[in-house]
């Protein structure tokens, strides 16, 4: 059966929840409902700002990407202004190098477009998907190294929108 794509609804919360999980490499919802950093991310999802696309299998959602435009004072881990959003992502293990983030990442820059002028995110500096952001345009922000939560090294990245990108 073929995935399909449809946009995230107020009422995919518990998808998210799941999904941000993989995200943040954390062993279960709860734990990532016990950090307010990460809860951002997923609290009050539908919100002005909020957008996202989710790959379902039959009926499984098998990943997900959605941006939050946050405000200064709830920054979130890649925070740039009160302007661009926020990109969180993930994809089930099952169902990675299988071309469903370039999919999802590819149909939320579409419905991106237009709407913000720029994306931008912050990744683990061993992350694998660093790749596939770097395929879709996503470039590095000088000096933008951190230490991360769990004591290795993250840094931003972004992407500017515009009508005139080329499709992925």
């Amino acid at each position: 059966m073929p995935i399909q794509f449809r946009l995230l609804t107020t009422t995919d919360q518990p998808i998210l929840w799941e999904m941000l999980r993989y995200a943040a490499q954390e062993p279960s919802v709860e734990a990532v409902k016990e950090q307010p950093l990460l809860r951002k991310y997923v609290e009050q999802f539908g919100r002005s700002g909020d957008c996202g696309i989710v790959a379902m299998l039959e009926e499984q959602a098998i990943g997900v990407a959605w941006l939050r435009l946050c405000s200064e004072q709830e920054r979130g881990l890649s925070y740039l202004d009160n302007q661009t959003p926020e990109l969180a992502m993930a994809v089930l293990p099952d169902y990675r190098q299988q071309g469903v983030g370039t999919q999802l990442l590819s149909h939320l820059i579409e419905l991106a477009t237009d709407q913000f002028p720029a994306i931008s995110l912050s990744v683990r500096a061993e992350n694998p998907a660093i790749a596939l952001y770097e395929r879709f345009g996503f470039g590095k922000i000088p000096n933008s190294e951190i230490k991360n939560r769990v004591g290795g090294i993250s840094f931003l990245m972004k992407r500017p929108l515009s009508s005139k990108d080329i499709k992925q």
